[in-house]
């Protein structure tokens, strides 16, 4: 992401009205949907994460998004093992940030969006790739024109087709489906965005990742002794 990312004014539009359209899968881009349901299930996970990243450093220094990126960070990790993350529930909806320019409104919004996700995820429900597509689309409406974010999404989206292809055994319109097969996707891919996959970066990244987090720092992280307690497999936050 671009270190100037937050330094634009905001401008962008926002409303109660905005705000509320993001529940109507019919408001959401025809395109975008298209594009995002031809991933696999994983890949609409991650995906969805990582364009929430890009709105919350959009708003950086505009308002505190360090308790939303914990959040984020915990659900970044229960992609590898659902057993990371803490409930990310959040309930403190309120109309009145609903305001052009007023970075509280899409903050709330991604917050929304991200318990949606982290939701659709522990349960394996396939309405998460509805999320993973409000997600993009809410990037595109607060992150400028200027900061990359639309090449860089086609890039992403061209990569995970290539890469990660819906399962034909995907159907949208059943309740939940089996991604155990599906193999995770690191945060870090979202930079190098390689392709063919390669295993054992993945691998590296991911326990470079777990390394780096601090469940004592992160209240949406359980801590390791609590996860031993509950059975965990292997050593909790290693890979390698």
């Amino acid at each position: 992401m671009p270190a100037d990312l937050s330094s634009a004014p905001l401008s962008f539009a926002w409303s109660n009205e905005i705000a509320v359209s993001f529940s109507d899968p019919n408001a959401q881009p025809r395109q975008l949907v298209e594009k995002i349901w031809s991933l696999d299930y994983k890949a609409k996970a991650a995906l969805g994460l990582a364009c929430l990243e890009w709105v919350l450093f959009r708003l950086d220094g505009h308002t505190d998004v360090g308790d939303p990126l914990q959040r984020v960070e915990a659900a970044w990790a229960s992609i590898l093992d659902k057993g990371y993350a803490r409930s990310l529930d959040f309930d403190d909806v309120r109309d009145e940030v609903n305001r052009k320019g007023d970075p509280g409104g899409p903050r709330q919004k991604a917050l929304i969006l991200l318990d949606d996700l982290h939701f659709a995820w522990g349960k394996s429900r396939t309405a998460l790739e509805w999320t993973a597509v409000k997600s993009a689309h809410l990037a595109r409406r607060v992150v400028p024109a200027s900061s990359g974010y639309e090449d860089w999404l086609e890039r992403t989206l061209a990569a995970l087709s290539a890469a990660h292809p819906c399962s034909a055994a995907f159907s949208h319109s059943a309740r939940t489906f089996d991604h155990s097969a599906e193999p995770p996707i690191p945060r870090a891919w979202f930079e190098s965005l390689t392709v063919p996959l390669d295993e054992a970066a993945d691998r590296a990244a991911w326990d470079a990742f777990l390394r780096g987090l601090d469940p004592a720092d992160n209240p949406y992280l359980v801590l390791a002794d609590e996860l031993r307690a509950e059975g965990f497999r292997g050593e909790p936050y290693r890979l390698a």
